[in-house]
């Protein structure tokens, strides 16, 4: 790492989001003093800092260490390039030392628990922005949506850890399933999905656990004014609110019970 690189980094990322040092501080608990220092490279951010300054500028960490944007496309490369740089450096530092070992492996762990930390930050999209859980899904269903297509969540149901959502395009709906991330408790990841291309037809997506069985009715521009369909050895019907389908069962068992859609 740079310290010189990376806080000018810091810098421009910091204005890009129309923060002032000030502003900056508040949000991580520290002084304006303290981020004068790191853009000015006269000090680097402390590794408890690294996280939270991540997603205050919307950036991975393995970025701000790098000093620079990473394509997504190269950030594996990038990642082990930070890596082996930083082994090489903390080797040649500490090689007439008698705890060089010790060393080597601290610096491998710390780099290990950045890029894991980094890598949660990448695939997830936080839970209360919904252009960028768009950008997420489209991602994840790249096969069904095309580029630059424009894509709108028409409906979204949140249960348990689990956040659903039916995003509609030019061929039809896409349900992504997204699942809050076990390391940044506000952002969520996907998990699953399936698609309807037809209007006025329901789909069914199951999916589940070792202790959990999930059912997920989804369609899109739909005529009737309601659906039925069978679960567990019993009759259900629901209205269908809006012209959209998006119902979720999740049942915390382990009999993988699959419901049945009836059909007109």
């Amino acid at each position: 790492m740079n310290n010189r690189d990376t806080g000018k980094f810091i810098a421009e990322m910091r204005k890009e989001k129309g923060l002032t040092q000030k502003d900056l501080a508040e949000k991580l608990n520290i002084t304006d003093k303290a981020v004068s220092k790191w853009e000015t490279g006269k000090s680097a951010p402390d590794i408890s800092n690294l996280v939270p300054l991540s997603e205050i500028l919307d950036v991975s960490v393995v970025e701000i260490l790098q000093g620079k944007k990473i394509e997504k496309e190269s950030y594996q490369s990038v990642s082990d390039e930070v890596v082996i740089s930083t082994i090489k450096k903390d080797a040649q530092a500490r090689k007439r030392s008698v705890i060089a070992t010790a060393s080597i492996i601290f610096s491998l762990a710390f780099i290990a628990v950045i890029i894991f930390f980094s890598y949660h930050f990448l695939i997830s999209a936080p839970a209360d922005n919904d252009d960028k859980i768009i950008k997420k899904a489209s991602q994840y269903t790249s096969d069904f949506f095309e580029q630059n297509e424009e894509i709108k969540i028409t409906k979204s149901v949140k249960k348990s850890k689990y956040y659903f959502y039916l995003l509609q395009g030019k061929k039809g709906a896409v349900m992504v399933m997204f699942e809050s991330d076990k390391i940044f408790n506000n952002r969520i990841h996907p998990t699953g999905g399936s698609s309807v291309k037809n209007q006025n037809e329901i789909a069914l997506y199951c999916t589940g656990e070792s202790y959990e069985t999930i059912n997920v009715f989804f369609g899109f521009d739909m005529t009737e004014k309601q659906y039925s369909y069978f679960y567990r050895g019993v009759k259900s019907t629901k209205e269908i609110k809006e012209k959209y389908i998006l119902d979720v069962i999740i049942d915390l068992d382990d009999s993988f019970t699959n419901a049945e859609i009836i059909y007109s």
